[in-house]
């Protein structure tokens, strides 16, 4: 399914409509529908609401001074951020009750900065992956609503053994939400398993539980929970606390990333390459893997920069970054690492796919020009590659480097590997 990308604005106040809309725009860089009164917003969204991943909704409309326009929204699958100039307790739980995003009282303009960062973690979570587990079907069910309402994509396991498999399987998880009281294992048990693998800082985990107080809460931070929330809770302590603990993650993967990522093509860096390279070597080493490294680069580069300028050289980088991204597979390694040159490491292929593969690539990049202010300008690449071993990962990357010039001194656009 298609991930949606359209906000939808609606709010009677032309400056309000105008700030938020001018800022999710210059902001968020998203597409923007705006509208001032129920009627418009409903005929804006009806024929592709599945367009729109969140709506803002001033709780008091011409057309609907009672709130209407929040259930008519519902009704078309667009969850709402909630707009009021107050919110008494009865208003409170009335809103808590459907299935609302989140609430803003407006005091004042800067308020909606608070909403605009909202809709940059609405739009993020499609891409951040949490599991619960829980032996509780009912308990499973509510956060996975709770979760969903945010657009997490959302795992589930019914007990620890069946959490452990998943996460050795599908490594890439945000957020680990884990009940206390479970068959077998305990959920500080549970805990101190995952952390044998997945750091704090890579991991974060929410421990739950209705029983037990601070004794169950203790066992499970010191086992490596992040955090604790008791049942039953308020909702929107739940999603405080999980925001809280996914921005620790995704502030530690952003340090991760300029450590490790080219700032340009945001490819894995020279650095990244050669440390994740002698690993899968080591590997490779003792016959647990086989590993094809590739090295790649963009034919006559300079001429690009000396005819178009230095600002469609970068756009040339980038677009062929992005072509080596959607044509290998989430476990290879394609990095950047000088210039208009660049490395693939491969997993798990033999010679005769490898051929295949980098022919296609080849292929692909020559078949696909870059297309930036009104021209379209063709590029080609030469590839040398090697799954020989040699005595280390440096040899290998010599002797794929060997090829490659082997491959442009022989006319430019092609393949050569051993």
């Amino acid at each position: 399914m298609e991930k949606a990308t359209k906000v939808l604005v609606v709010d009677d106040s032309p400056v309000i409509n105008r700030l938020l809309t001018e800022n999710i725009k210059s902001q968020l860089h998203l597409d923007v529908v705006s509208a001032y009164t129920m009627r418009e917003a409903i005929d804006a969204v009806s024929s592709n609401p599945n367009q729109f991943f969140v709506a803002i909704l001033d709780l008091t409309l011409p057309d609907a001074p009672h709130g209407e326009v929040v259930d008519a929204l519902l009704t078309l699958g667009i969850r709402p951020i909630i707009l009021t100039a107050n919110m008494s307790d009865d208003l409170h739980d009335e809103m808590m009750d459907k299935a609302i995003i989140d609430y803003v009282v407006k005091r004042n303009l800067g308020e909606m900065q608070y909403v605009i960062d909202q809709v940059q973690r609405l739009y993020e979570n499609f891409d951040r992956r949490i599991l619960i587990v829980d032996d509780s079907r009912l308990s499973r069910k509510l956060l996975r609503s709770l979760l969903e309402r945010h657009n997490f994509t959302v795992e589930e396991a019914v007990h620890p053994e069946q959490g452990l498999t998943i996460l050795k399987n599908n490594p890439v998880y945000h957020l680990l939400i884990t009940d206390f009281n479970m068959p077998k294992m305990t959920g500080a048990e549970f805990i101190a398993k995952v952390r044998a693998t997945f750091s704090r800082q890579e991991l974060a985990i929410l421990g739950v539980s209705t029983v037990g107080g601070g004794r169950v809460s203790v066992q499970m931070l010191k086992a490596g929970a992040n955090d604790f929330i008791t049942r039953p809770f308020m909702h929107e302590e739940f999603y405080c606390r999980v925001n809280q603990n996914i921005d620790g993650i995704a502030s530690y993967q952003k340090l991760k990333n300029q450590a490790f990522r080219d700032f340009l093509t945001h490819l894995y860096n020279r650095r990244y390459m050669f440390e994740t390279g002698n690993s899968l070597y080591e590997n490779a080493k003792r016959e647990n893997i086989t590993i094809a490294t590739a090295m790649i680069d963009i034919d006559y580069f300079k001429k690009v920069n000396d005819t178009y300028g230095h600002s469609v050289g970068d756009d040339m980088l980038k677009h062929v970054s992005k072509l080596l991204t959607k044509h290998f597979r989430d476990g290879d390694v394609v990095a950047r690492i000088g210039g208009e040159e660049f490395c693939v490491l491969c997993i798990n292929v033999d010679k005769e796919s490898a051929q295949t593969l980098f022919e296609r690539l080849r292929y692909r990049v020559m078949a696909t020009p870059l297309e930036v202010d009104g021209l379209s300008i063709s590029a080609t690449i030469s590839i040398g590659y090697t799954l020989d071993l040699n005595e280390s990962f440096e040899a290998m990357v010599g002797k794929a480097d060997e090829l490659l010039y082997k491959a442009k001194n022989g006319g430019r656009n092609r393949v050569v590997g051993s």
